[in-house]
C-alpha cells in the first residue's frame, strides 16, 4: 500500500508514536485527532508494523523518513513548469513563454546566458535587449552570455564571416555601449561545408548560485516565437539543472566550438 499523505501530517503522526513508551494493542486513540482518510492510510500500516514486532519509536522514524521522502517529491514537482507559446486565449499567462523570460531577465541578480537560433529584432525585443544592456551598464548584472546564429545576415558573410557578424550584431542588434559576451558556431566563421548552426533555445538565469534557473524551449528569443508560434519548453528552479545547462554552454566555448565576436 502507497502514502499519499502529506509529510506534515506524517511527521504529527510520528512525534505521537515518540510519546509512547508501549505498544498499544489499537490504533484508534491515537489517531483519533486525525481524519478518517489519514486513519484508513495509516492504521493498517502501523497494525502490520506491530505484527512484525516493530516498536513505536522505529514506527517514527519510519514515517520521518516517509515525510523526507514526500518532500523530496513534492519539490522536484515544484521545480518543473511548463511553458507555452500560442495565440491567446488557448494558454494562461503564467505558461506564456514571452511573460517567463521576460520575469526571468528581470528577476536575474547576477548573471545570464541566452541561446537562440534567432534573435528578435521587432519593437518588443529590442526593449527586452535594452532592459539587459541597461541592467548590465548599471552593475546589476555582472555577466551576459549569448549564443547566437546571424540568421538575417548567414547568406551574406562573405570572405570574413566574423567581422561581418560582428559589425552586423553592434550596429543592428546591440548598440548599447554595455555590451555581453556573445557567441557564434565555429564552424559558421570557418568556411565549414556542412549546413550548422547553433539552434539551441534556453535561458538560464544566476548560474552557480543557490537560486539558478533555467527555461530550455523550442521557442527563439523572438516575438513570432515566444508570443505566437506554437512553442513548448519547460522551466526548472532546482539550481544544480540550471548550473548543469550553464556549465554545457561554457564548456563548448572551452572547447572552441563557439567563437567570440
Amino acid at each position: 500500500m502507497s502514502l499519499t499523505l502529506p509529510a506534515q501530517t506524517l511527521r504529527a503522526v510520528a512525534t505521537d508514536l515518540r510519546r509512547l513508551n508501549y505498544t498499544p494493542t489499537s490504533w484508534q486513540g491515537l489517531l483519533s485527532t486525525h481524519s478518517e482518510a489519514i486513519r484508513l492510510q495509516l492504521e493498517p500500516l502501523l497494525v502490520e508494523m506491530v505484527r512484525e514486532g516493530a516498536h513505536p519509536r522505529l514506527m517514527a522514524l519510519l514515517l520521518d523518513r516517509l515525510a523526507d521522502a514526500q518532500e523530496a517529491l513534492q519539490m522536484e514537482r515544484n521545480a518543473w513548469s511548463f511553458v507555452w507559446s500560442g495565440p491567446d486565449p488557448l494558454h494562461a499567462r503564467t505558461a506564456d513563454t514571452f511573460a517567463t523570460v521576460d520575469q526571468l531577465i528581470r528577476r536575474a541578480r547576477s548573471s545570464l546566458l541566452i541561446a537562440t537560433y534567432n534573435i528578435g529584432l521587432s519593437s518588443g525585443f529590442r526593449e527586452l535587449l535594452e532592459t539587459i544592456a541597461l541592467r548590465l551598464e548599471a552593475g546589476q548584472l555582472q555577466r551576459v552570455e549569448l549564443f547566437f546564429h546571424p540568421v538575417q545576415i548567414a547568406h551574406q558573410l562573405g570572405s570574413d564571416p566574423l567581422a561581418a557578424i560582428k559589425q552586423w550584431f553592434h550596429a543592428e542588434v546591440w548598440p548599447w555601449p554595455a555590451k555581453p559576451r556573445a557567441y557564434v558556431d565555429q564552424r559558421l566563421v570557418s568556411g565549414s561545408a556542412e549546413r550548422c548552426y547553433q539552434h539551441a533555445k534556453v535561458v538560464v538565469t544566476d548560474a552557480a548560485t543557490d537560486h539558478a534557473s533555467a527555461l530550455v524551449s523550442s521557442a527563439n528569443f523572438s516575438e513570432t516565437a515566444q508570443r505566437h508560434n506554437f512553442e513548448a519548453g519547460w522551466l526548472v528552479r532546482e539550481p544544480w539543472r540550471a548550473n548543469q545547462v550553464n556549465d554545457h554552454f561554457i564548456k563548448l566555448v572551452a572547447e572552441g566550438l563557439f567563437v567570440p565576436i
